[in-house]
Parts: C-alpha cells; sequence; structure tokens
C-alpha cells in the first residue's frame, strides 16, 4: 500500500501584543511558537536546531499558561498547549523518538478536545486555523502509527490509527481510504464497505476496493454492481475496466462483457488493453477462434504484452493437441492417414513457437510460458528440449 502524506495545515499565527499583564506565559508561548514556525518553515523532519531551541521555550512557556489561574481556562491556552504538544508528538516520531512522541500526542490531544470545546461558537481566525494545524498533525501521527501497524501486517492496529486520525480531520479522503482498507484486510467486510462509500463516486480507489470488498464478503451481486458503476464514472481506468471484466466474466457475464469490450474497441481500436480481456471472454464462452483473433489484435495494439503472445499460443496448442489425440484414434492399419494427422498436430504447434518465444522473452519469469514450451516440445518428441525447459521452470 501506497502511503500519501496528509498535507499539514500552515501556521496562522495572530498579533502577540500583551494584552493583559497576567497572560505573559501565554503570550511569551504565543512569540517564541511564531518565531519556531518562521525557523522551521512548517517541516517536522530535520528541524533545525535554533527552531527545536525555540519550540522547547515555546512548551516551557504554554505549560506555565496551563497551570496560571488567570490562563488555565482560555481557549487560546488549550490551542496553543494542543499545537505545541502535536509539533513535538510528530517530530519525535519521525525522529526515531516513540516513546516521547507518544507522551507528547496523548498530551496534544487532551489539550485539542479542551481546546475545542473551549472554542466552540467563536469565530477566532487565528484560534481556527492553529486548531486546524494541530488537527493535522495529530491526524499525521496516526497515519505514521498506521503506516507502521499496516506494514507489519497488524491491521487492527493499522485500523484503529486510521480511524483516530480522522477524530482530528473528520471526512479525511486519504484517512478514510486507508481506514477502509486496513479494516478490508483484517477482514472486517462490512466497516470496510462503511469507508468505501463514503468516498464514491469520487474516489477510483474507493470503488474498487468496495467492489472487492463485497466479492470476499460473498455478494458477488452488489460487487458486480458498484465496479459497473465504477465505470461510468471512470471510463479510462485501466484498473476499474479490467476488474469489471474478469469480475463479469467470473460470475457468467461473458456475453454482456463481450459486447461492451467490442463497443469500446471500436470506439478506441489502438487501445492495446481491451484486445486480450476480448479474448479471454471468449475462451470464457468456449470460442477458441475468436479468441485467438482477439489476441492477434492485441498483439497489434500492444506488441510488448506477453499476455497476448502467451494465450495466443495457448489456444493453438491445445488444437494442436486435439489433432495429435485424434491421430492416437487412427487404427493401426491406417498408417498413412495417422502420419498426416500427426504432422497436422505438427505444423500447427510450429505455429506456436513464434508467440511462446516472444512471451518468455518479455516475461520470462511467468513459468506458465514456459510450461506451454515445454508441452510443445514434448509433443513434438524433442525429450532434450523439454528436459532443458524443465531446468528452467526449476530454476524460477
Amino acid at each position: 500500500m501506497k502511503i500519501k502524506p496528509i498535507l499539514l495545515a500552515t501556521f496562522l499565527l495572530g498579533s502577540t501584543t500583551v494584552a493583559f499583564a497576567q497572560k505573559g506565559e501565554l503570550n511569551k508561548a504565543k512569540t517564541k511558537y511564531a518565531s519556531y514556525a518562521t525557523l522551521s518553515g512548517g517541516a517536522v523532519e530535520n528541524v533545525p536546531e535554533l527552531a527545536l531551541k525555540t519550540l522547547a521555550e515555546a512548551k516551557e512557556s504554554i505549560d506555565k499558561a496551563a497551570a496560571h489561574e488567570k490562563t488555565k481556562d482560555l481557549p487560546e491556552t488549550w490551542t496553543y498547549l494542543a499545537l505545541i504538544n502535536s509539533e513535538y508528538a510528530v517530530i519525535d516520531q519521525k525522529s526515531g523518538k516513540a516513546a516521547e512522541g507518544e507522551t507528547a500526542y496523548k498530551a496534544a490531544g487532551e489539550a485539542y478536545l479542551k481546546a475545542k470545546s473551549l472554542n466552540e461558537g467563536k469565530e477566532d481566525e487565528e484560534l481556527k486555523g492553529n486548531m486546524e494545524r494541530a488537527g493535522s498533525l495529530l491526524a499525521n501521527y496516526e497515519i505514521g502509527n498506521g503506516v507502521k501497524a499496516f506494514e507489519t501486517n497488524d491491521y487492527p492496529a493499522a485500523y484503529a490509527a486510521f480511524n483516530n486520525g480522522l477524530k482530528y480531520l473528520p471526512g479525511d479522503s486519504i484517512l478514510t481510504l486507508y481506514a477502509g482498507i486496513a479494516a478490508q484486510n483484517n477482514q472486517q467486510y462490512d466497516d470496510a464497505i462503511e469507508k468505501f462509500k463514503q468516498l464514491i463516486p469520487k474516489s477510483s480507489d474507493a470503488y474498487l476496493n468496495l467492489s472487492d470488498a463485497y466479492l470476499k464478503k460473498g455478494d458477488t451481486t452488489s460487487a458486480v454492481k458498484y465496479i459497473n458503476e465504477a465505470a461510468t464514472h471512470f471510463p479510462d481506468s485501466a484498473k476499474i475496466i479490467n476488474q469489471k471484466i474478469v469480475l463479469n466474466i467470473t460470475t457468467g457475464n461473458s456475453e454482456k462483457v463481450i459486447s461492451d469490450i467490442e463497443s469500446q474497441i471500436a470506439a478506441d481500436p489502438s487501445n492495446g488493453e481491451l484486445p486480450f480481456y476480448l479474448g479471454y471472454a471468449y475462451e470464457s464462452v468456449k470460442q477458441p477462434d475468436k479468441a485467438l483473433d482477439a489476441y492477434k489484435k492485441g498483439i497489434e495494439a500492444k506488441p510488448d504484452d506477453a499476455r497476448n503472445y502467451g494465450a495466443a499460443a495457448a489456444i493453438i496448442l491445445n488444437k494442436a493437441r486435439d489433432i495429435y489425440n485424434a491421430a492416437s484414434e487412427i487404427p493401426p492399419n491406417k498408417e498413412p492417414e495417422y502420419k498426416a494427422k500427426l504432422q497436422e498436430a505438427y505444423n500447427l504447434a510450429d505455429t506456436a513457437l513464434p508467440y511462446l518465444e516472444k512471451a518468455t522473452t518479455l516475461d520470462p519469469k511467468t513459468s506458465g510460458y514456459w510450461e506451454n514450451m515445454r508441452f510443445y516440445y514434448q509433443l513434438k518428441g524433442d525429450d532434450a528440449k523439454a528436459k532443458e525447459i524443465t531446468d528452467k521452470i526449476n530454476s524460477l
């Protein structure tokens, strides 16, 4: 899973003029934080030493303000307490100080909730901007936790982390998608579906995962419904079109798929992806000749795609095998007929070899192509070449 970072909200700092003497530590914290913001430029990695020193001074002052009778209940105090601690949470996390980062995160989270309640109903743009900055920092901290858990296959912890991030950035599309993916990997399909549905029809990734979640849950009707819907919103998405084709074929809707693909090919003859799936669809309804024609068109449209070469070779070899088997049924007293039939099988099989050679050249790691090439040499009676390819397959 590739992780995208959430963009951090920009600093929104107000005037630091002292309005009341008793707000001295609070205003000092604001002044120091403003300096930190300038020195760090909003970065949370490789923060300059002078910026870190200034942030430490801001924290010292805001801690005092939070304990002072005159400032301990002010919205500003708790906003800056959340803001400064959230900076530390992410900075410590990214510098490998997990324990320190967690301590700062907890302090920031508590301060954030209190600041949120104290700010309710107020229209202070400075406080609003700083709360957004704190929220985005706390959400990024949870993304860091979620990514770490996901990479170690701890999907319950990843889901919890991404969900926690949504407390600070409600409705964020990245966190919602990641929470859904984590739930899906943990087989929490209902939770995954709920997350992905929040993101459609705007997200192609959400559609893909939503259809897959329904399929894994055993609801093929909904899986097909949403992948078909996705194709109407994202007609140029190769991933969605591919999944639509495969899913419809596997659920017995091959005829409809064939009609849809042919219409798409007619509208876009240069599309190199569609002929392969057209061939696959034709094979699923046992029309190998049409499938072979489709694969050949795929080769013309996309000559560097090994799949079309491999699939074309497989169809030809299957036909050659059938002719070879038919030859074995010819009575011994009809040897000329037997030899002619056998030669027919060999000649047809020979036409598959260029496709096999191209497929194994373009994609030498796919064992299926080599297995078909081995079959070709076995059919031709070339045991030495067949053994050579067997060794190749075993080395993959």
